[in-house]
């Protein structure tokens, strides 16, 4: 029980940096291209978390070591295959969501990108993931407040195809995580990926064409280090410390708080004020997410007392 209570605030550290971090992504292509951006983040994401990795072996006085004290070969393959599969996941739904950023509004994106709520679960069956009612009502009321909060979804052009497609990302790196996670060290694991991310992005954004403007860099630096630190070093490493202990649909309603955090981000840093219709739609999203923490004891349980 206290491993899932940490296991949630972890994650909701996560969302309040993913939140906040929505108004650096759109500031920091003002001077760079989308997977350049993505690039440049995940390079910054790559030391922060290596030189975390560093403090951490020196700490436990172990010894440095890149695979973190695993001995056998098939424990560092799972740790490389996990690392390859999460950055697969990480890259393609970052730059989808980048680029969608380029055709429509931050609120749609918001709304579109929350998808994965709804996501999670539907692809968990697949899995053979129990997920109990009181998760699915969470789901649904998650979805009506992130509805209420960014505003309505009128017509699909490419900028709203991105973004569902980054849902649907966003939906497989959640379960990947769900499999990986428990069985690695997660620093290591995020570490990984995002070294997946910085190689396939620099190789897409070169085979773009898109300019890397030494000029540019440097005035999005502020911009990079948030996302790449906060946003991607810190948060994702917070996101897998997370999927260790909590059920992945229940993380995934306690993501969707990200669009809480970015309101709240904007009304802090960019003098937005909230509307009463999304003031409503935090209040159902908080809700939802209380809602989806309801322990549900099975039958099964039930009548193994019963026979006691």
């Amino acid at each position: 029980m206290k491993q899932k209570f940490w296991g949630c605030v972890s994650m909701v550290l996560a969302t309040v940096i993913w939140g906040f971090a929505f108004s650096a992504q759109s500031s920091g292509m003002a001077y760079m291209g989308p997977v350049t951006f993505t690039a440049l983040r995940s390079v910054i994401a790559v030391f922060s978390l290596a030189l975390l990795i560093l403090i951490l072996d020196l700490c436990r006085g172990k010894g440095v070591s890149f695979w973190g004290g695993l001995s056998s070969k098939e424990e560092k393959f799972f740790l490389l295959r996990g690392g390859l599969f999460c950055g697969l996941a990480i890259t393609a739904a970052s730059i989808c969501q980048q680029w969608g950023l380029r055709y429509i509004s931050a609120g749609k994106t918001g709304f579109l990108t929350a998808l994965y709520i709804v996501i999670v679960p539907v692809l968990g069956i697949a899995f053979k993931r129990k997920t109990a009612f009181p998760l699915w009502l969470g789901v649904i009321l998650a979805l009506g407040g992130s509805y209420l909060l960014c505003g309505s979804v009128s017509g699909f052009g490419p900028g709203e195809m991105l973004v569902i497609g980054c849902a649907f990302l966003y939906s497989i790196h959640i379960l990947v995580i769900d499999h990986y996670a428990p069985h690695c060290d997660c620093v290591r694991l995020s570490c990984m990926q995002f070294i997946v991310t910085t190689i396939l992005s620099v190789l897409l954004s070169l085979s773009a064409g898109e300019v890397w403007s030494m000029e540019g860099i440097c005035k999005g630096m502020k911009y990079l280090l948030f996302c790449g630190a906060g946003s991607s070093a810190v948060a994702f490493t917070l996101q897998m410390i997370c999927q260790k202990y909590v059920h992945p649909a229940a993380a995934s309603l306690l993501m969707s708080l990200e669009s809480v955090f970015a309101v709240l981000g904007g009304y802090l840093f960019l003098g937005e004020r909230l509307s009463l219709r999304e003031l409503l739609g935090c209040a159902v999203i908080l809700g939802a997410i209380l809602i989806s923490q309801i322990p549900v004891r099975r039958k099964k349980e039930v009548l193994q007392e019963v026979q006691h």
